[in-house]
């Protein structure tokens, strides 16, 4: 198991992490590397365009590739919990099939490496053959990318 350490989080878990990769009990730590293109996309243009990816989500899971996009393209808060809570906030008054939560976010991360690391690098991966996760988080990122006009 790897631990990801994000921009923003605490001294208390960044040392909780050190002792237990020190113990053995992870196989790693790490950092995402990526900077964002600080694309500036309103709230509203933002709330628009995800309201349009969700509909196409077939799990919940699949707010990790929405993290993604506006993490690296519109300077939106690394870390997860702040994502999530942002996210929901402008979101408040919508229903949505599969809500944005902290724990969906994370999962998706923690079960799938190449979902951590920058864009750029997800366009570059070549998924082994049989792996609709990471086809399908794609997707929801293509999509977004086309609704917020941006191009990567």
């Amino acid at each position: 198991m790897k631990i990801l350490i994000e921009k923003g989080d605490s001294e208390e878990k960044i040392t909780l992490a050190q002792a237990l990769l020190a113990n053995g009990l992870v196989s790693a730590i790490e950092r995402p590397t990526h900077q964002s293109t600080g694309v500036q996309k309103s709230d509203d243009e933002v709330a628009k365009a995800v309201r349009g990816v969700e509909r196409d989500f077939s799990v919940g899971r699949q707010w990790a590739a929405v993290y993604r996009i506006l993490v690296d393209f519109c300077g939106w808060e690394a870390d997860v919990a702040k994502f999530s809570k942002r996210m929901n906030a402008l979101l408040r008054d919508e229903k949505l099939d599969y809500p944005c939560t902290y724990q969906a976010i994370q999962k998706a991360l923690a079960e799938k490496s190449i979902l951590r690391k920058e864009f750029g690098q997800w366009k570059e991966y070549h998924a082994p053959k049989g792996d609709r996760v990471f086809g399908r988080q794609m997707g929801i990122a293509q999509k977004l990318l086309k609704r917020l006009q941006i191009g990567a």
